[in-house]
Order: C-alpha cells, then structure tokens, then sequence
C-alpha cells in the first residue's frame, strides 16, 4: 500500500509538471467546468458560460444576464478542487466575471524511500486564483480579456504571481460554424525556494459546429508546460432536458484509457446539473460535478 501511495504521487507529479519546460501553478491545468471537462476539454470556440473565465474570456460575452457556476472536482488520491465563477451583462457596456479557483492536496503523509512512515509528519499544498474579466459581442465577434491574481503554497514556502488572459469568438457564415482562439496565463512567472518558474502557457484554437441538439467541438492546444494535444467532444440533447457527452484529449503521455472523458447534464426550468468522468490511467478516475444557475435558461 505505501509503495502505491508513492508511485501514484510520482505519476501525479509527473502528469501536473512534466512537459518540455518547467512550470509552476500546475493547479492552473485541471479543467473546471463538468460540462467542458465531459467534451474531452474543446472549449476555445464552445464554451458559452461563466467558466470562459477559465478556457476563453471572450466566452463571456455569450452570457446575456446572469450565471452563476459551482465546480466540485473529485481529483485523484482524495485532493481537492473547487471552482467557483459568476457573470453579469450590462447592457450596451458587455459582460463582467468573476471566478475563484482552488487545489487542496489534503495531508499527505511523509514515507521514507523505503517505503515508512514518518509518524506525526505530513505534507500539504494548496494553490488558489482569483480572475477577473470582461466581454464584448460585436456583431458575429466576441472579445475577451482576463486578469488573475494567483497563490501558492507548498508547506512553509509560499508565492504570488499575476497573469493575464485573452480570446476571441467568430461565428462564420456557415450556419452554426464558429471558431475560436485563446491565450491564457501569460505571466510574471513564480519563484519557490529560490527557484524560477513560469506558468503553464497555453493557446487554444478552435471551432465548433452545432446542428440543433448535436454539438461538435475541436481544440488544438500549444503550452510550454505539456506537449501539442488535441481535445475533441461531442454533445447531443434530448428533449432540451438531458445532454450526453464524450470527448478524449490527446498528450497526456500516460498509457491506457487516459484521455477518455464522458459526462451528462440536465437542465430545470433556471437550473443545470453536470457531470463528468475523466480517466487518468491508473490512476482510476476523477469526478466532476457543476450547478449552474441563469434566468430563462
């Protein structure tokens, strides 16, 4: 059991930091959103609520009044991750958000590299960000912008770091064909004992096709902190009531099911639910679940 406690935190490790460059604010690449996370993570040119905070900005000015979104991520080994975001539209002005995201990596016990216990000692880290950003729908074109203040904190060695983000929408003439483009987290970078790290960088191409209940989504993604991955999904609704997705995303450099991801949604009157599965190896799986509330949904 102990020599799996370690082997699963390596390849945790390794699956938050390893890439072609080094990265801090690892936190920063697990998806929010159970709706985005079931459409294998294709976001660029289909998110549409309070979450483009997180995956496009320009998402925003897709929100007409208000939306409110919780996230509750079941994350690997017992960790914690919350997400919290909420948007209003002004009228004539454009749309302003607000989200608050956090990890929690519990207590974790120390084990030596012979696999004991080290008795009354544990390890914990916690990462947060607060962003900020606004929206405006011109014509068939939304832009974006996104400013976050982030923290981390890894046993008695803490940091800060500011980052901003970017985004466009454009809806093409083809009749449901949009695309989308995304910068996110481009940074001051952060320092830990004495060490340099910048964040994980990422650009999001992509589109979108929807045919009345069916929905198609792509992204390409490029970041110095992963290598390239493609995220695709699909989604169809029934009856305007329950949405089945599924979605994989290329680049995780882990062996069997890694990448698969599925989920459902249902929607009353102004509330939705979500969920998602995500697998990560073996690993096993995490679990993701958003409550989303907007008038006249």
């Amino acid at each position: 059991m102990k020599k799996l406690i370690i082997i699963s935190l390596i390849i945790i490790i390794s699956l938050l930091y390893a890439g072609p460059g080094d990265a801090g604010a690892a936190f920063l690449k697990i998806p929010v959103d159970a709706r985005i996370c079931g459409m294998g993570e294709a976001s660029a040119a289909y998110i549409d609520n309070a979450s483009a905070l997180y995956y496009n900005p320009a998402g925003l000015g897709k929100i007409k009044s208000i939306e409110l979104l919780f996230m509750h991520n079941a994350w690997l080994l017992d960790m914690r991750h919350e997400y919290f975001a909420a948007a209003y539209a002004f009228r004539n002005i454009g749309t302003f958000g607000l989200s608050f995201n956090y990890w929690d990596s519990g207590e974790i016990p120390c084990i030596t590299i012979r696999g004991d216990t080290i008795p009354n000692y544990t390890f914990s880290a916690s990462d947060w960000a607060v962003n900020i950003g606004y929206a405006k729908e011109l014509d068939k074109a939304c832009i974006g912008v996104g400013f976050k203040f982030l923290s981390e904190k890894h046993e008695s060695l803490s940091t800060t770091a500011i980052a901003f983000d970017a985004g466009g929408m454009y809806e093409l003439s083809i009749k449901g064909l949009q695309i989308g483009i995304s910068l996110s987290n481009f940074g001051t970078g952060i320092e830990l004992d004495q060490e340099r790290f910048s964040l994980p960088l990422l650009v999001r191409l992509g589109w979108q096709y929807n045919l009345q209940e069916l929905g198609f989504a792509q992204d390409f993604i490029i970041s110095n902190a992963d290598e390239f991955s493609i995220a695709l999904g699909v989604e169809y609704w029934i009856a305007e009531i329950l949405a089945l997705r599924f979605g994989y995303r290329t680049g995780s450099g882990m062996a069997g099911l890694t990448g698969l991801r599925a989920g459902l949604g249902v929607c009353f009157k102004n509330f939705g639910f979500d969920y998602a599965a995500a697998a990560y190896g073996q690993l096993g799986m995490t679990h993701q679940f958003s409550f989303s509330w907007k008038p006249n949904r």
